[in-house]
């Protein structure tokens, strides 16, 4: 669970960073807009997410600084690269349908590990903060984002672009459960051992 804290800190503390990307390539306007919101729900709005998830990292005993100060791995590194590359490249269609695809699966995902973090970890609130947090913002967000891509589309942009967003999204997020996966068995031998 360390490793899974000390890993996906860096995609949690990225991602506001995507967010910002998009922002500062669009013009004026409401989509502009929306993701400022965003990006202020995940930095100002009550504790920075990355600070939450800090949190989490900690009550599995982890020190804040070091994973902070962490190189993530290279699967890792890639997959931030990967949303980086969408929020800072990709037709704005393309990278809201990858935004929607990463933050339309959280809630439920974010309230099953909330759950079993408590059940199995015994785990407290603070550190279960950032979880019952995504329980419900990212409902919120998924909606701005599924009407946001809707409105994209109903003004000509491509729904394969859309589509490639979230089969992009989703390969990369499964790497990230990959690699934790493969650390955790590689762990596991070399204590067997």
């Amino acid at each position: 669970m360390r490793l899974y804290a000390g890993e996906y800190y860096h995609q949690v503390a990225a991602f506001p960073t995507y967010l910002s990307a998009l922002h500062s390539r669009l013009p004026d306007g409401r989509l502009r807009r929306q993701l400022l919101a965003n990006a202020a729900d995940e930095e100002l709005r009550g504790t920075a997410h990355s600070e939450l998830w800090l949190q989490f990292a900690e009550a599995l005993g982890a020190d804040r600084d070091e994973v902070r100060a962490g190189v993530p791995s290279a699967e890792m590194a890639e997959i931030v690269g990967q949303f980086r590359k969408l929020a800072a490249e990709a037709a704005p269609v393309k990278a809201l349908a990858a935004f929607w695809a990463y933050e339309s699966q959280v809630p439920h995902v974010a309230k099953q590990k909330a759950a079993g973090l408590r059940e199995r970890y015994g785990l407290d609130d603070d550190a279960c903060e950032y979880f019952d947090l995504h329980t419900t913002v990212d409902e919120y967000h998924s909606q701005v984002w599924e009407d946001e891509i809707n409105a994209c589309l109903a003004q000509g942009a491509s729904a394969e672009e859309a589509l490639d967003g979230i089969r992009i999204a989703a390969r990369e997020l499964w790497k990230a459960l990959d690699y934790v996966e493969s650390a955790r068995v590689r762990q596991r031998e070399t204590v067997v051992q």
